[in-house]
Protein backbone atom coordinates (compact mmCIF):
# COMPACT_ATOMS: atom_id res chain seq x y z
CA UNK A 1 0.00 0.00 0.00
CA UNK A 2 1.34 3.41 -0.94
CA UNK A 3 1.08 5.76 2.02
CA UNK A 4 0.05 9.38 1.70
CA UNK A 5 2.43 12.07 2.78
CA UNK A 6 1.05 14.61 5.27
CA UNK A 7 2.43 17.72 6.81
CA UNK A 8 2.22 17.62 10.59
CA UNK A 9 -1.39 18.27 11.68
CA UNK A 10 -3.13 17.47 8.40
CA UNK A 11 -3.39 13.77 9.18
CA UNK A 12 -5.32 14.44 12.39
CA UNK A 13 -8.02 16.39 10.54
CA UNK A 14 -8.11 13.76 7.79
CA UNK A 15 -8.53 11.00 10.39
CA UNK A 16 -11.34 12.89 12.08
CA UNK A 17 -13.23 13.70 8.87
CA UNK A 18 -12.79 10.25 7.35
CA UNK A 19 -13.59 8.65 10.70
CA UNK A 20 -16.87 10.56 10.81
CA UNK A 21 -17.68 9.45 7.26
CA UNK A 22 -16.79 5.84 8.08
CA UNK A 23 -19.05 5.82 11.15
CA UNK A 24 -21.84 7.40 9.11
CA UNK A 25 -21.54 4.64 6.52
CA UNK A 26 -20.90 1.62 8.75
CA UNK A 27 -21.84 2.57 12.32
CA UNK A 28 -19.79 2.89 15.48
CA UNK A 29 -19.77 -0.83 16.11
CA UNK A 30 -17.70 -1.40 12.97
CA UNK A 31 -15.26 1.45 13.59
CA UNK A 32 -11.56 0.75 14.17
CA UNK A 33 -8.31 2.63 13.71
CA UNK A 34 -7.04 -0.10 11.38
CA UNK A 35 -10.07 0.22 9.12
CA UNK A 36 -9.71 4.00 9.18
CA UNK A 37 -5.99 3.80 8.33
CA UNK A 38 -6.80 1.67 5.31
CA UNK A 39 -9.49 4.10 4.20
CA UNK A 40 -7.16 7.11 4.53
CA UNK A 41 -4.26 5.25 2.91
CA UNK A 42 -1.80 5.37 5.78
CA UNK A 43 -0.30 2.72 8.00
CA UNK A 44 -2.07 1.85 11.27
CA UNK A 45 1.04 3.12 13.03
CA UNK A 46 0.39 6.60 11.62
CA UNK A 47 -3.04 6.56 13.30
CA UNK A 48 -1.62 5.28 16.57
CA UNK A 49 0.98 8.06 16.50
CA UNK A 50 -1.91 10.52 16.91
CA UNK A 51 -4.43 8.48 18.93
CA UNK A 52 -3.72 5.73 21.44
CA UNK A 53 -6.99 3.95 20.61
CA UNK A 54 -10.33 4.35 18.87
CA UNK A 55 -12.00 5.76 22.00
CA UNK A 56 -9.49 8.61 22.13
CA UNK A 57 -10.20 9.42 18.48
CA UNK A 58 -13.96 9.27 19.10
CA UNK A 59 -13.62 11.86 21.86
CA UNK A 60 -11.59 14.10 19.54
CA UNK A 61 -14.18 13.62 16.79
CA UNK A 62 -16.97 14.68 19.16
CA UNK A 63 -15.02 17.78 20.24
CA UNK A 64 -14.29 18.62 16.60
CA UNK A 65 -17.94 18.42 15.50
CA UNK A 66 -19.27 20.29 18.53
CA UNK A 67 -16.71 23.07 18.02
CA UNK A 68 -17.65 23.41 14.34
CA UNK A 69 -21.36 23.33 15.21
CA UNK A 70 -20.96 26.07 17.83
CA UNK A 71 -19.02 28.18 15.33
CA UNK A 72 -21.76 27.70 12.72
CA UNK A 73 -24.42 28.80 15.20
CA UNK A 74 -22.61 32.01 16.09
CA UNK A 75 -20.91 33.09 12.86
CA UNK A 76 -24.01 34.43 11.15
CA UNK A 77 -25.42 36.09 14.26
CA UNK A 78 -22.39 38.13 15.29
CA UNK A 79 -23.23 41.22 13.26
CA UNK A 80 -27.01 41.09 13.00
CA UNK A 81 -29.71 42.71 15.07
CA UNK A 82 -30.40 40.63 18.16
CA UNK A 83 -34.06 40.40 17.15
CA UNK A 84 -32.96 38.47 14.04
CA UNK A 85 -30.30 36.34 15.72
CA UNK A 86 -32.53 33.37 16.62
CA UNK A 87 -33.81 33.10 13.06
CA UNK A 88 -30.31 33.24 11.58
CA UNK A 89 -29.09 30.73 14.15
CA UNK A 90 -31.93 28.36 13.29
CA UNK A 91 -31.08 28.63 9.61
CA UNK A 92 -27.39 27.98 10.40
CA UNK A 93 -28.37 24.93 12.50
CA UNK A 94 -30.29 23.32 9.66
CA UNK A 95 -27.73 24.19 6.99
CA UNK A 96 -24.86 22.86 9.11
CA UNK A 97 -26.39 19.40 9.23
CA UNK A 98 -27.92 19.46 5.75
CA UNK A 99 -24.41 20.00 4.38
CA UNK A 100 -22.73 17.62 6.86
CA UNK A 101 -25.00 14.60 7.33
CA UNK A 102 -22.16 12.56 8.81
CA UNK A 103 -21.95 15.11 11.65
CA UNK A 104 -25.66 14.80 12.44
CA UNK A 105 -25.64 11.03 12.83
CA UNK A 106 -22.41 11.11 14.84
CA UNK A 107 -23.62 13.71 17.34
CA UNK A 108 -27.19 12.55 17.80
CA UNK A 109 -26.82 8.75 17.61
CA UNK A 110 -25.32 8.51 21.09
CA UNK A 111 -25.96 9.54 24.68
CA UNK A 112 -22.86 11.68 25.25
CA UNK A 113 -24.92 14.79 25.89
CA UNK A 114 -27.88 15.66 28.07
CA UNK A 115 -30.56 18.29 27.56
CA UNK A 116 -33.19 18.75 30.27
CA UNK A 117 -36.45 20.31 29.11
CA UNK A 118 -38.23 19.72 32.42
CA UNK A 119 -39.95 22.70 34.02
CA UNK A 120 -37.69 25.72 33.86
CA UNK A 121 -34.39 23.84 33.90
CA UNK A 122 -33.81 24.05 30.16
CA UNK A 123 -30.20 23.14 30.55
CA UNK A 124 -27.71 20.47 29.72
CA UNK A 125 -24.13 19.69 28.93
CA UNK A 126 -24.49 20.23 25.18
CA UNK A 127 -22.84 23.56 24.33
CA UNK A 128 -24.74 24.10 21.04
CA UNK A 129 -28.01 23.91 22.99
CA UNK A 130 -26.70 26.45 25.51
CA UNK A 131 -25.81 28.84 22.68
CA UNK A 132 -29.21 28.31 21.03
CA UNK A 133 -31.02 28.78 24.34
CA UNK A 134 -29.16 31.97 25.27
CA UNK A 135 -29.74 33.62 21.90
CA UNK A 136 -33.38 32.54 21.64
CA UNK A 137 -34.17 33.78 25.16
CA UNK A 138 -32.51 37.14 24.43
CA UNK A 139 -34.59 37.47 21.27
CA UNK A 140 -37.78 36.62 23.14
CA UNK A 141 -37.02 39.20 25.81
CA UNK A 142 -36.47 41.84 23.12
CA UNK A 143 -39.83 40.86 21.65
CA UNK A 144 -41.44 41.13 25.11
CA UNK A 145 -42.38 37.46 25.33
CA UNK A 146 -43.51 36.63 28.86
CA UNK A 147 -41.31 34.39 31.00
CA UNK A 148 -44.17 31.88 31.18
CA UNK A 149 -44.10 31.36 27.41
CA UNK A 150 -40.32 31.34 26.90
CA UNK A 151 -39.71 27.70 27.83
CA UNK A 152 -42.34 26.29 25.49
CA UNK A 153 -41.32 28.68 22.71
CA UNK A 154 -37.69 27.61 23.07
CA UNK A 155 -38.70 23.97 22.80
CA UNK A 156 -40.78 24.72 19.71
CA UNK A 157 -37.89 26.61 18.09
CA UNK A 158 -35.37 23.84 18.89
CA UNK A 159 -37.81 21.16 17.71
CA UNK A 160 -38.37 23.04 14.46
CA UNK A 161 -34.72 23.35 13.51
CA UNK A 162 -33.73 19.96 14.87
CA UNK A 163 -36.64 18.31 13.11
CA UNK A 164 -35.72 19.92 9.79
CA UNK A 165 -32.08 18.92 10.25
CA UNK A 166 -33.20 15.35 10.94
CA UNK A 167 -35.43 15.32 7.85
CA UNK A 168 -32.56 16.66 5.74
CA UNK A 169 -30.61 13.58 6.84
CA UNK A 170 -33.31 10.94 6.34
CA UNK A 171 -32.98 8.87 3.21
CA UNK A 172 -36.71 8.89 2.49
CA UNK A 173 -37.11 12.67 2.63
CA UNK A 174 -36.60 14.86 -0.39
CA UNK A 175 -36.68 18.64 -0.50
CA UNK A 176 -35.32 20.20 -3.69
CA UNK A 177 -34.95 23.67 -2.20
CA UNK A 178 -32.65 25.03 0.50
CA UNK A 179 -33.28 23.51 3.93
CA UNK A 180 -31.93 26.56 5.74
CA UNK A 181 -34.29 28.88 3.89
CA UNK A 182 -37.17 26.63 4.88
CA UNK A 183 -36.06 26.86 8.52
CA UNK A 184 -35.89 30.63 8.22
CA UNK A 185 -39.43 30.86 6.80
CA UNK A 186 -40.85 28.60 9.52
CA UNK A 187 -39.07 30.48 12.30
CA UNK A 188 -40.16 33.86 10.98
CA UNK A 189 -43.74 32.59 10.99
CA UNK A 190 -43.36 31.18 14.49
CA UNK A 191 -41.61 34.23 15.91
CA UNK A 192 -44.40 36.44 14.59
CA UNK A 193 -46.85 34.25 16.52
CA UNK A 194 -44.92 34.12 19.78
Amino acid sequence: MKEKSYHHGNLQTELIEEGLALIHEEGRANFSLRKLAKRVGVSPTACYNHYANADELLIEMKNYVVKKFCAALTVDTAECRMADAAIRMGKAYVNFFAHNPHYFSFIYDNEDYRIDLTNNALDGNFEPFRIFKKTALQCMELNHISKEKQRDNLIIMWATVHGLAAMANMKGFHYAEDWGSLAERLLVTKINLL
